[in-house]
């Protein structure tokens, strides 16, 4: 691995944020919220201004918010971008959430962007946690690959990324992702951030797909630092979409039974590894979760430096992060689904290309088989059609939906318009580890997609996203 460069390189653009990542600069991201007890949008943006001053002081890292945009928030994330000073804007990243917004809705918000000159957008389809299927269907979800396609029609200069979660061990529900995330690719993203997760292993086998596809494309790792109350509600399961093995919720326990300062000294630690891991495989880098203030932020990026500086190699690395885990598992276990062998061993093999794993052959049942044959034979024409032809018999074997215009032949008769989110290219981070969605708990129709290409031998045609 090279020396890092990671003095700024300014140049006339006027985007802090996208020239850092273009020119191979690490960049340090601190999350925020939409501050939501105020009444103006001008005081919750001066209210930030503390923490965004700071951030953009670090002149050997290109320090700037990571403004997220929750759905409840009196204002999105690019109005309180707006509200900020203009020569400050694009040194930080504004997350666009498709949680009950339709796409002429995100294109509102992508006028407010343009008209403030806000390049940075992290597109994300937003969670549905604690909804009910009902309240699920009444809202629009714009999801994040349908976001990507809406900003490339735009003449404004977006500098347009998304968000991806790793963080999955099931093998139908990994290759489900994967393929999601080959469609924000071909949707030309410009940057991906990773969904806040622990496990290395996983931040490690998300930049090896994207290099073994040959998609050279800046990724961001998002972490999170912990405060003892987060780490408690861990641990007790009250964070729900927190995934965590039993080991590190023990390791975490016993750095909880230490006093304070033990506790903040571990999870500092934790952060350098981190970031500095991060680096060595390729991330351009880090949002951090948990720096909430300036003297933490301060903190924070002082020991990001230190240890980048103190890491210059993956196997001496490798072996303090191993060190400082205490033989705590952190990818799952033994018997779960990796997208590839020998990840968290070495750094990425350009002399030996890393293989998707083998996942088997496809458990499809008797009743599945029987069921797709009859759809076949029913309903192989059905683009073709009229969309009401056939309609009781499409919604007794395929639950249709009475789309304008049919795709069933295409999806292996699987309507997925049934998606209560109703995304099109692939599931949402949220799926669950059984691969079951989160609002109706049954199976995500794209993993049932999925199961249905294995059987017929067919996964090639996933790599489209159709």
């Amino acid at each position: 691995m090279s020396e890092f460069q990671l003095d700024m390189n300014l140049n006339n653009s006027g985007n802090s944020f996208k020239d850092a990542l273009n020119n191979g600069n690490f960049v340090f991201l601190a999350e925020c919220n939409c501050p939501d007890n105020e009444r103006y949008c001008e005081n919750a943006a001066e209210r930030l201004m503390p923490l965004a001053e700071m951030m953009t002081k670090q002149q050997d890292l290109c320090g700037g918010l990571a403004i997220t945009d929750l759905y409840g928030s009196p204002w999105s994330a690019v109005e309180l971008g707006a509200a900020l000073p203009e020569n400050m804007r694009n040194n930080h990243c504004y997350f666009l959430s498709g949680c009950n917004r339709s796409a002429d809705k995100i294109d509102e918000q992508l006028n407010i962007a343009g008209n403030a000159g806000i390049m940075n957008l992290a597109c994300v389809t937003g969670n549905a946690a604690g909804l009910t299927m009902r309240e699920c269907k009444a809202r629009n979800f714009c999801g994040s690959t349908e976001q990507l396609k809406l900003i490339s029609r735009r003449s404004e200069p977006f500098f347009a990324g998304c968000q991806f979660n790793p963080f999955h061990y099931d093998k139908n529900t990994i290759l489900a992702s994967y393929n999601s995330l080959a469609g924000k690719v071909e949707a030309e993203t410009k940057f991906i951030i990773s969904q806040s997760g622990w496990d290395m292993l996983q931040n490690q086998t998300m930049a090896w797909f994207l290099l073994n596809r040959q998609s050279y494309i800046p990724m961001i790792a998002h972490l999170t630092l912990l405060s003892p109350d987060k780490a408690e509600k861990i641990i007790a399961g009250k964070i729900p979409g927190v995934r965590m093995t039993p080991a590190f919720r023990k390791l975490l326990a016993r750095e909880l039974s230490g006093s304070k300062a033990q506790f903040e000294a571990a999870q500092y630690r934790r952060i350098e590894l981190q970031c500095a891991g991060c680096r060595l495989m390729g991330y351009s880098g880090v949002q951090i979760a948990g720096v909430d203030y300036p003297g933490r932020a301060q903190v924070v990026a002082s020991r990001i430096r230190s240890a980048l500086q103190e890491f210059r190699t993956f196997e001496h690395w490798l072996d303090e992060y191993n060190s400082h885990q205490a033989g705590a598992e952190m990818s799952g276990g033994w018997n779960r689904f990796h997208l590839y062998d020998r990840v968290l061993r070495r750094p990425y093999p350009f002399d030996d290309p890393p293989a998707i794993s083998s996942y088997g052959e496809e458990k499809y049942d008797w009743k599945e088989k029987a069921c797709y044959r009859l759809k076949r034979l029913l309903f192989a024409k059905a683009d073709r059609q009229r969309p009401n032809r056939d309609y009781l018999l499409k919604k007794l074997l395929a639950n249709c939906q009475g789309c304008e215009q049919c795709t069933l032949p295409q999806n292996h008769f699987i309507c997925l318009k049934n998606c209560p989110k109703k995304l099109e290219n692939g599931p949402c981070g949220a799926v669950n580890e059984a691969g079951n969605c989160e609002i109706s708990q049954s199976e995500c129709v794209f993993i049932k997609k999925l199961r249905c290409s294995k059987w017929l031998e067919s996964l090639s045609c996933l790599e489209s996203g159709r």
